[in-house]
């Protein structure tokens, strides 16, 4: 006699794609990494053209070995349409296995930003550190399940030097956030239950949203450049309007999954069109929303 085998989609992939022992680490610690999550000729032109959109949106020319003119922290959003090299990072295969066991395979993207973490705190860090918090902003306590997933995938090596992810083991069960006091990462009131998160460049580092996390300020005058990726489940709000606006010529280069990403498998958004109260977007005349598209 043998026992009833389970069929589980999720469990499976995590199986197929040796990655029990982070489905583990979620559930235990919080917080997880893939090493190669990324083919390195996706992370040098995902790391080339996240240079390029902060120097087109700024004016100034991210130098990753200086870092000069990019003290400090800072953030470029809307990133999935600057260039399609954004769309291969959002279907990495071990990165959407965890995130469809962590949040289901439903899910939406909610945003696609861009971080660069300079030498100090500059203009944006006082403290020179970014304080521990969730990405979890529904109100608290937070409900005792995941509704969102973040991902960081490392562009180019994060080390404790260069002002490296800090998480608190366990956090996620405690269904807050972070005091104040709790929030502080580094000086003589830094909290001890801290621990660091190094990863080479085309790793995947990912956390359900309740996880408390920060950094570190940056020692070293180079530039760590990170993708941060949010998926939620389809029923909450998305940071970015990806159904509204995700051109018909990058549906159509990907697959069906990546169209469940953009929010097209969802029915929210009414408008005085009846006969679209019932339809998913996918099936919507969506020529109604324009938005520019960089050649």
């Amino acid at each position: 006699m043998r026992a009833s085998s389970i069929a589980e989609p999720s469990i499976d992939a995590l199986t197929r794609l040796g990655l029990e022992r982070q489905a583990l680490e979620l559930e235990v610690c919080g917080f997880t990494v893939v090493e190669n999550a990324i083919d390195p000729d996706v992370t040098a032109r995902a790391l080339e053209a996240t240079l390029r959109t902060f120097e087109a949106r700024t004016g100034k020319s991210p130098d990753v070995e200086t870092g000069s003119g990019y003290d400090g922290y800072w953030v470029a959003r809307c990133m999935l349409l600057e260039d399609p090299v954004f769309e291969q990072v959002v279907m990495a295969e071990k990165v959407l296995a965890l995130v469809d066991y962590t949040v289901g395979n439903e899910c939406t993207l909610s945003t696609l930003t861009a971080h660069i973490r300079g030498k100090g705190g500059g203009d944006s860090l006082p403290t020179g550190y970014l304080p521990l918090h969730g990405d979890d902003t529904s109100p608290q306590p937070h409900p005792n399940f995941h509704n969102s997933v973040t991902v960081n995938i490392c562009l180019t090596d994060l080390t404790e030097e260069s002002g490296c992810l800090a998480f608190v083991p366990g956090s996620h069960k405690r269904l807050r956030q972070p005091t104040p006091s709790e929030a502080v990462v580094a000086g003589k009131d830094a909290n001890e239950e801290i621990v660091p998160m190094v990863a080479p460049a085309g790793s995947a580092i990912i956390w359900p949203a309740h996880t408390w996390h920060g950094s570190w300020e940056s020692k070293t005058p180079g530039l760590r450049v990170t993708l941060a990726e949010l998926f939620s489940r389809p029923h909450i709000q998305p940071y970015e309007l990806y159904r509204e606006f995700v051109p018909d010529d990058v549906l159509g280069r990907n697959d069906e999954r990546f169209g469940t990403l953009m929010g097209l498998d969802t029915i929210y958004g009414f408008t005085e069109k009846p006969d679209e109260w019932v339809k998913p977007w996918r099936e919507r005349d969506r020529s109604q929303y324009i938005r520019r598209v960089p050649s």
